[in-house]
């Protein structure tokens, strides 16, 4: 494998084009019975895996087995729970190939942005029981956590305000509209796919980055969500960039500490 990690590429954990994975497995593996999957954004209606490859490199040179995967877009036919699925299947993939390397993999860490980082959370919370490989610790970027709050996506406006409506319904497959966004029908679909609905004294612990600036998801549903979890005793940590908005691209600092943070819950946990 030379210096450089051992690349398994587009491997297929489904019949769909988009269920693919990408493994890099270090020269010396520190850990070799843990992995961090990186999950991207897109709005869950786009993106692709290869976004993450630079934070897979940076762990992977750190001696960490990472994976990237891509998954089903939501549409009228697919939504967040069958993306849950995706990541259930891509898993028993990723511990089988592992396997045929030699390394039993048992414990995982998701991360993510966006969409990715509201997966992550979504699965560490709610699909722990079934996971092929058990989620110890979740480390996500500017992540949906209360999808049924009114000032979620608020920054989608103007011609694109439908868009917002159109997506949160393909998201919880559930018909969400504008007029009656606060009926309890609405509220009910939008609150099953809200992690922040999953907090629990059995959740696992969460480090979350977070725009200052963040139009999208609002730096005080990060706050609540942390009060949460800190009602709950779960080990946590918030790192806000200061100066960005939803991109988390005008801090390069914090974005070192951010992969320093990830670093420790690896240490800590695997």
């Amino acid at each position: 494998m030379g210096n450089k990690p051992f690349f398994l590429n587009d491997i297929s954990y489904g019949n769909h084009e988009r269920q693919k994975v990408d493994i890099f497995i270090p020269k010396n593996v520190k850990s070799d019975f843990g992995i961090i999957l990186f999950i991207h954004g897109g709005g869950w209606h786009s993106g692709d895996k290869s976004v993450h490859h630079g934070d897979a490199q940076h762990f992977c040179n750190l001696g960490y087995i990472c994976a990237t995967m891509n998954y089903r877009f939501v549409s009228d036919d697919i939504n967040v729970f069958d993306e849950l699925d995706d990541i259930t299947s891509a898993l028993k993939i990723i511990k089988d190939k592992c396997a045929q390397y030699g390394f039993n993999i048992e414990k995982l860490i998701l991360s993510g942005g966006s969409a990715g980082g509201h997966l992550s959370l979504l699965y560490a919370y709610t699909r722990k029981k079934e996971a092929p490989i058990i989620p110890v610790a979740a480390c996500v970027y500017c992540p949906p956590v209360n999808c049924n709050a009114p000032d979620f996506l608020l920054g989608i406006k103007g011609e694109f305000e439908d868009w917002k409506y159109e997506i949160l319904s393909k998201c919880c497959g559930f018909q969400i509209n504008k007029v009656d966004f606060f009926n309890k029908e609405q509220q009910t679909a939008l609150k099953k796919i809200s992690p922040e609905e999953y907090v629990s004294e059995i959740s696992v612990p969460t480090a979350v980055f977070h725009g200052k600036f963040d139009e999208l998801v609002p730096l005080e549903h990060i706050h609540n969500f942390v009060r949460k979890l800190n009602e709950a005793g779960i080990k946590n940590n918030l790192l806000i960039y200061e100066n960005s908005d939803h991109a988390l691209d005008k801090d390069h600092d914090t974005a070192l500490q951010a992969k320093n943070i990830i670093n420790d819950y690896a240490q800590m946990y695997f």
